[in-house]
């Protein structure tokens, strides 16, 4: 970033999206924006145990940190099981995050690389609520002109996003989607799609190059 080296998802981008509530906040902005054509998973941050009072419903999902993978994350009942969560919270010594628990059906992700999407829907084989973190069964789907939107919206954010994923959830009570987060460079791809995905990326990357040496 201090040598202003050009990069497939700017620097800044990627050092923005390692603090997962710095890019919430950017979806809050576009939730806002759009309404219900961008549905997004309402969320609280705390900066610490003392600042923490939740007062969404529940069950409720937490995360400690910038948690990803499914770690640092915990699915909490009722305001009791909170209080216990809480106390554990200031040990940690971290922020973190509260949401409603969204009974899903299955899980999304929509994957934009430059031109290119792809659209993904995995359901739990393990009943496991974390579908990332146990066995699931992952198909490619049609995509979606919703599906694009978001995945258009999201590239937009910290400048522009050449390779961005949204991962979004199918709720089977009102039987709606919404979205999740995001992710940028740190985007995994589907084994099934690898090769051709990395022949995507490849042609980003030859574009970007294109693009700086016209600039010298």
């Amino acid at each position: 970033m201090y040598a202003n080296i050009p990069s497939v998802n700017s620097l800044s981008s990627i050092y923005m999206c390692l603090e997962r509530p710095i890019v919430q906040g950017q979806l809050n902005k576009l939730a806002s924006l759009h309404g219900d054509k961008f549905r997004l998973v309402p969320q609280s941050y705390f900066a610490s145990h003392r600042d923490f009072f939740y007062g969404n419903t529940f069950p409720a999902v937490v995360k400690v940190g910038s948690a990803h993978a499914g770690y640092g994350k915990m699915k909490v009942h009722n305001h009791k099981d909170m209080e216990d969560f809480k106390s554990v919270l200031a040990v940690a010594g971290k922020y973190c995050t509260a949401e409603p628990f969204i009974e899903g059906k299955f899980d999304l992700r929509i994957q934009k690389i430059g031109a290119n999407y792809r659209a993904f829907k995995r359901v739990s084989v393990s009943g496991t609520w974390k579908t990332n973190t146990q066995t699931s069964h992952t198909e490619e789907i049609e995509m979606t002109d919703e599906y694009k939107f978001w995945a258009d919206e999201a590239a937009k954010l910290f400048g522009g996003l050449d390779i961005v994923s949204v991962d979004a959830i199918h709720n089977s009570k009102d039987g709606k989607e919404y979205i999740m987060e995001i992710n940028g460079t740190s985007s995994g791809l589907m084994p099934e799609c690898t090769e051709q995905d990395n022949i995507h990326i490849r042609d980003v990357v030859l574009k970007k190059l294109e693009e700086v040496h016209s600039i010298v």
